[in-house]
């Protein structure tokens, strides 16, 4: 979608921190990326007259990962439906990656941009919700009919070989009869894991955040004498071996990526454990 509406020379927003690729497709498409910075101190929410600010008669595309990645904030209906008026004053479209839809824990779900607005799109993905990210399947909803035509002449030039196998995996996860107990199983499962992270975190002077409100993920400060890469590189060398995303892949240094997805199989008690172990060496 970005591929076949902006060009060098247009501008497009997009919220940080947030989902990187849409910085990187825009920069190498020659736009003009204006971010759109989400306030920790306001539970990661942008400010709507900072986001009026940036958008110019030149802006082509407003990107919203929503809910986010990795900061869990959701928009409702309403905050949704006034950045699509903000864009129709200008003819601008709006893309929201909704990947975590459906793992909303206040249990409303996420609108979807696609139905609030003439020019919006909204993606997903079996990657997340239904655990089936190998499958490197998405899909893409939107009204212009010529831009999906677009679109998928644009990805059958850039992939040749098409994924057919994922696709009728993805056909049969999507099938109603299986997708709603898939949902509340997984619900469940990271209910647990994101119950036992915010115990986890409470208990740790060196860390805080916002519960995340949606989504597997949440973005963690760190109160701590070094920044993130180097905790990051200390837990996953011996003894801890452990991983954990630093937040300078967003820019944000001195923030954790932490993610209660995966089930029991994550195993995420142990790593919780050694995590603790390595945060008491620097109090």
């Amino acid at each position: 979608a970005i591929s076949n509406l902006v060009t060098a020379g247009d501008e497009m927003v997009v919220d940080v921190p947030g989902w990187p690729q849409p910085l990187v497709l825009g920069e190498a498409i020659g736009a003009t990326v204006r971010k759109l910075p989400r306030r920790e101190e306001n539970r990661w929410q942008f400010d709507f007259d900072e986001l009026s600010e940036l958008i110019t008669s030149k802006t082509r595309l407003i990107f919203i990962c929503n809910p986010n990645n990795p900061t869990g904030h959701t928009l409702d209906n309403r905050q949704l439906e006034r950045v699509a008026e903000m864009a129709d004053r200008v003819g601008a479209w709006v893309l929201t990656d909704e990947v975590y839809r459906s793992m909303e824990w206040d249990n409303c779900p996420a609108p979807r941009m696609a139905t609030l607005y003439e020019r919006g799109i909204s993606t997903g993905s079996v990657s997340k919700v239904l655990g089936l990210q190998g499958l490197r399947t998405g899909w893409l909803v939107c009204r212009n009919s010529q831009l999906i035509f677009d679109a998928m002449v644009l990805r059958e030039d850039t992939s040749e070989i098409m994924n057919i196998m994922g696709e009728a995996i993805a056909d049969i996860a999507l099938d109603e009869s299986r997708f709603k107990q898939t949902v509340i199983k997984s619900r469940l499962a990271a209910q647990r894991n994101l119950d036992l992270l915010d115990r986890f975190i409470e208990e740790q002077p060196g860390l805080s955040w916002h519960r995340p409100q949606s989504g597997l993920i949440g973005f963690c400060r760190l109160n701590l004498p070094i920044d993130a890469d180097e905790l990051c590189a200390r837990l996953l060398a011996p003894p801890y071996k452990t991983f954990v995303m630093s937040g300078a892949a967003y820019g944000f240094p001195s923030h954790i990526r932490v993610g209660a997805g995966g089930g029991d199989s994550a195993d995420l008690p142990r790593g919780l454990e050694r995590l603790g172990a390595l945060l008491q060496t620097l109090a």
